[in-house]
């Protein structure tokens, strides 16, 4: 088994949803992202942490979500801003490689179903 691969049982609600990434032009933020590969396997644990669900209107990082809408990336860098339960909140996103991401200068990498 890959090292960065979520596990069946997690692919259900926006980790479905943000699994298969996106093919969009400026999309390439989308997606399951882990601060280290052998966390894809923990998504979907309730003690899960150093991931991020990305989709083009939510960002989760913990258990609850976010909601805003998001645009495209520019010169690889976005800013998503959102709220949500836990109030406004906004993020800094830079990819430099199809499979590598950054939130708020923290180093993630893709998760994969």
């Amino acid at each position: 088994m890959a090292l960065n691969k979520i596990p069946s049982t997690a692919l259900t609600g926006d980790v479905a949803m943000a699994a298969p990434g996106s093919k969009d032009e400026g999309r390439g933020y989308v997606g399951v992202w882990a601060t280290d590969a052998s966390i894809c396997a923990a998504i979907g644990s309730p003690a899960a942490t150093g991931f991020a669900v990305i989709t083009i209107s939510t960002f989760r990082d913990g258990p609850s979500a976010a909601y805003g809408n998001f645009g495209v990336l520019k010169d690889g860098k976005l800013t998503l801003q959102m709220g949500g339960a836990s109030g406004q909140r906004s993020v800094a996103l830079e990819q430099t490689a199809p499979d590598a991401l950054s939130i708020d200068g923290k180093a993630y990498v893709r998760c994969v179903p």
